[in-house]
């Protein structure tokens, strides 16, 4: 699906684990990105099931597995994506994509969300949808 990207990011491995650069310093410099959260999900737990008509979502998967389902609004297409979790996984996620994660793990795993904000600000921009 064209309007989902897995984004490769700055990751350093060794043996004490990783280290993860998931934000470009050209987003931050330009205050482009809001709406931080950290949401945790336990086993079986599904979070998301919406999507949003003007920004733009960034979902970083931190641990897993987890099940990732992306549905593009206008025309129906669906893509089911199982994150291993061993290393972080980042996703952008366009507009008018309704997203939701399930944990398929036996324990909590987490999550890093942030959103592209746009100029006009669009306050109320989530829109709930259920695919998963």
């Amino acid at each position: 699906m064209d309007k989902v990207e897995r984004i490769d990011i700055s990751l350093h491995v060794d043996e004490r684990g990783w280290v993860a650069w998931p934000i470009e310093e050209f987003d931050l410099d330009q205050r482009q990105l809001c709406h931080f959260h950290l949401p945790s999900l336990k086993p079986g737990a599904v979070r998301g099931n919406h999507y949003h008509l003007h920004r733009i979502e960034f979902a970083l998967i931190l641990s897993g597995p987890c099940r990732a389902i992306f549905e593009d609004n206008e025309t129906g297409e669906q893509q089911d994506i199982i994150v291993e979790g061993d290393t972080p996984v980042l996703f952008k996620i366009s507009s008018n994509v309704t997203h939701a994660f399930k944990n398929e793990s036996s324990r909590d795993i987490f999550l890093m969300c942030y959103e592209q904000c746009s100029a006009s600000g669009n306050a109320q921009d989530i829109f709930k949808k259920t695919i998963l």
